[in-house]
């Protein structure tokens, strides 16, 4: 049964799904904006997932309260040289003190105070400078990303079987979505081994996000319009 004939209510509901799909797309890319910077750099989502949660966090969420840049190309040195407790006591604790140890100690009364992750000694900070993101967030994260999205492939994959495009598209896209996925979620893995693992996130999230853009977009069409150029000749039986 193809799109065009499903009744009045369904095909409003897919293409409020497809809508939702498209909104939701666009409002990934501004939190990527916000969480990594200004701008899309490699270095950004390099820190992010391939680099240590403490830098993370101090080019990203946590940059505005950081007093000037060479703060931290100082952590990233001292971590880079093996986070030593000499070079804590050297110039790390003085970056701690003056920018983050406001709210991350377990005495703050700041506002925003993070009392359970405190960074007021080594130990404390020795322990975000390990790569890639942590265990118990990598996989509380992971399997809802995976879950959820390969879900979502599935059912613009389901949809775009009965509408009027090309076999083609019906089977190349949903295989790029997949693939897109499975490569985004082996880059998060891989970020503890290699900075190189950045890549496989950056191209599996660019497949994923244009694959689900286009599917959505041409399921919306299609439950309304034909689809110009890309329309397949209806089978007789339909």
């Amino acid at each position: 049964m193809r799109l065009k004939r499903f009744v009045l209510g369904a095909r409003v509901a897919v293409s409020l799904f497809a809508v939702t799909l498209l909104g939701a797309l666009a409002s990934a890319e501004l939190l990527i904006y916000h969480s990594l910077g200004e701008t899309l750099e490699v270095s950004a989502v390099k820190a992010k997932y391939a680099g240590s949660l403490l830098v993370s966090a101090m080019h990203g969420s946590m940059y505005e309260y950081v007093t000037e840049d060479e703060s931290i190309v100082i952590v990233e040195e001292w971590i880079a040289a093996g986070a030593t407790q000499q070079g804590y006591d050297d110039g790390v604790k003085a970056v701690m003190e003056e920018d983050c140890t406001n709210c991350h100690s377990r005495s703050s009364t700041m506002t925003d105070a993070m009392p359970g992750m405190p960074l007021t000694r080594f130990e404390d900070v020795k322990k975000l400078t390990v790569r890639g993101l942590p265990g118990g967030k990598l996989l509380m994260q992971l399997h809802v990303h995976i879950f959820a999205l390969g879900v979502i492939v599935l059912i613009l994959s389901l949809l775009l079987a009965a509408a009027d495009i090309g076999r083609l598209w019906q089977v190349l896209l949903p295989i790029v979505g997949f693939l897109g996925l499975w490569m985004d979620a082996a880059g998060w893995v891989l970020g503890s081994v290699g900075e190189w693992a950045v890549w496989l996130i950056m191209g599996g999230g660019g497949l994923l996000a244009a694959a689900i853009g286009l599917m959505s977009l041409l399921v919306l069409l299609d439950c309304w319009l034909r689809v110009p150029l890309l329309g397949r000749i209806p089978d007789p039986e339909d």
